[in-house]
């Protein structure tokens, strides 16, 4: 594989465009996928969501006051980018190694590969999480929790295991759809 050739693809106005549709439809479904990864966390900690991340997400609070929906946004808001980033990434392998835009079935294909991944960690994330209240949690985690007035921690920091892991699955998908895509491309 030529790297100039992967960093600086030349490739058409068409595949340009194919390129960023494929990144527009990553987001929207980055973003649902993160709707219902906070839907499924604010479940097991409502603490993480009304005493840290509506904090963080303030300026995107909703006029009325439904905390689920508010926690919706959140998820939104905190992967749609990742979705879009994915799939320009995974559209920008495709062509560079082919010349040409993969196939929509080999793209959603790889892209089901990220979010597989992606919620395999955030699994991995939980039992991490109820394994740690096991062995005892670092003494950060307590002392931020004391500044918040945390009053389940376990579930706080299983939340903030499962969010971790999360993001760290998304990138060890992307790299597990980049490796299909190669593998299944032009030779």
């Amino acid at each position: 594989m030529d790297w100039r050739g992967f960093l600086y693809p030349r490739f058409s106005f068409f595949h340009l465009a194919r390129g960023l549709l494929v990144a527009a439809i990553g987001a929207v479904v980055g973003g649902l996928y993160g709707i219902v990864h906070d839907q499924v966390t604010y479940s097991i900690s409502e603490e993480y969501f009304t005493r840290n991340k509506f904090h963080q997400f303030a300026y995107a609070r909703p006029s009325f006051d439904s905390p689920r929906w508010f926690a919706g946004i959140i998820g939104f808001l905190a992967t749609w980018w990742v979705g879009a980033l994915v799939a320009w990434v995974l559209a920008r392998v495709s062509i560079s190694r082919e010349g040409q835009l993969a196939s929509p079935r080999r793209l959603a294909k790889s892209f089901a590969i990220v979010f597989s991944v992606a919620m395999a960690a955030g699994f991995c994330g939980y039992l991490y999480g109820l394994w740690r209240k096991t062995t005892g949690y670092a003494l950060t985690w307590h002392d931020w929790m004391n500044e918040l007035g945390i009053l389940n921690r376990e579930a706080f920091m299983t939340v903030g295991y499962i969010h971790n892991a999360s993001y760290l699955g998304g990138c060890l998908g992307m790299l597990a759809g980049i490796l299909y895509l190669v593998r299944t491309g032009k030779s």
